[in-house]
């Protein structure tokens, strides 16, 4: 009976041993898969920032100087001296914007009015458009919903945009709200200020649907910085997600991504969009 008891006690421990092992793995492999997650979220946001300013500038009432704001050598056109009418941004076989990546394809945006104008549309679409190696494809609109409480015009974006990598896809559906907090009524880009939130759904490189919730507002000033200034986006939702922080109001090119369940941070760098540690 004693040997047998032995026998028992150890046969317990040793699949107790296995259970936490299998545990910890399964723990190792969600945090690889949440960062790798966040990272994909990371990733499609400097995207699609990386193409705001084609949104926001072309067509514009003070007549701005586009080749300082998109690109020195992207040919703009238009389809019509009024509204309605479609802006046509070719970047050919490939040319540097004015953030320094290299574009190339067509973006294309229909627009109903100014976009200063209450109900004006923007819509965003692409022809074999790339951002460095990625190429960009889906729709994006963008509209003039009037001011808020706080007297701020409000942008308000949805699309379904996918990033197709050379050995990966991406996609991303996502309905964001952007309050122009400050150059709304000047000519100058370089005071424009915004604070952006909203959720989406991304499906990830695996095929996995993440949520997504901007849980403080994004500060970004296109005319000033590369990158947001501040604020956090919880993907995953849940106590074992992910948070992606992009700071304190500082203009760098960093970012930190935080796992929740194991108050572990990384560090990215925004302009090669990948984890430094």
């Amino acid at each position: 009976m004693k040997t047998m008891n032995q026998i028992l006690k150890t046969s317990f421990v040793l699949a107790l041993s296995i259970l936490v092992l299998s545990s910890c793995d399964k723990c190792k492999d969600n945090s690889e898969e949440n960062s790798s997650s966040a990272e994909d979220v990371l990733r499609m946001d400097m995207e699609e920032n990386d193409f705001i300013t084609e949104e926001l500038y072309v067509s514009n009432p003070c007549n701005l100087d586009l080749s300082q704001i998109i690109s020195s050598c992207a040919v703009i056109s238009e389809s019509s001296t009024t509204f309605p009418k479609t802006v046509t941004i070719d970047y050919g076989t490939g040319c540097l914007d004015a953030k320094g990546r290299t574009k190339k394809g067509k973006v294309f945006v229909y627009l109903t009015g100014e976009i200063q104008e209450t109900g004006s549309i923007r819509e965003v679409t692409f022809e074999n458009f790339f951002i460095n190696e990625v190429q960009i494809s889906g729709a994006r609109r963008a509209e003039n919903t009037g001011l808020n409480a706080s007297d701020n015009v409000v942008i308000k974006v949805t699309g379904n945009i996918t990033a197709t990598h050379s050995d990966y896809t991406r996609s991303r559906t996502f309905e964001r709200y952007r309050e122009w907090t400050n150059g709304f009524n000047t000519c100058d880009t370089q005071d424009d200020e915004f604070l952006i939130t909203g959720s989406g759904t991304l499906i990830n490189r695996f095929g996995k649907e993440i949520p997504h919730t901007i849980i403080e507002p994004i500060h970004v000033t296109p005319g000033q910085c590369n990158y947001p200034l501040a604020g956090r986006i919880d993907v995953g939702n849940s106590n074992r997600g992910v948070i992606i922080d992009f700071g304190n109001e500082n203009c760098d090119n960093l970012a930190e991504i935080i796992l929740k369940r194991r108050n572990k941070t990384f560090q990215v760098n925004l302009d090669t969009r990948t984890i430094i540690h």
